[in-house]
């Protein structure tokens, strides 16, 4: 599989919408390719608009590990590599 099939970009794009609207998710580029050991990845750069919640990192840490298993569940054996673009002033949640 060397191809992104669009009905998976779709599902991906609404797990993250759904996850990730509250911090301005507005969408994400996706793309197939090699990791840096030379294995199959999923190249995702998700795109945020500046908004008043703070980002809370443990959701992000949390993200990865749901979206694997979304993939997973779809037959997609290739790990997500996901670079998250948010606005310079965003602001992110202290920790508890």
């Amino acid at each position: 599989m060397t191809n992104l099939d669009e009905n998976t970009n779709a599902a991906v794009q609404e797990f993250l919408r759904k996850r990730l609207h509250r911090y301005g998710f507005e969408r994400a580029d996706m793309h197939a390719g090699e990791d840096h050991s030379g294995d199959p990845a999923l190249f995702i750069d998700a795109y945020y608009r500046l908004t008043k919640e703070p980002l809370e990192r443990e959701l992000l840490v949390r993200l990865l590990t749901e979206l694997r298993g979304l993939l997973l569940n779809r037959g997609e054996r290739r790990f997500p590599h996901v670079r998250h673009h948010f606005d310079e002033k965003q602001q992110v949640a202290k920790r508890k």
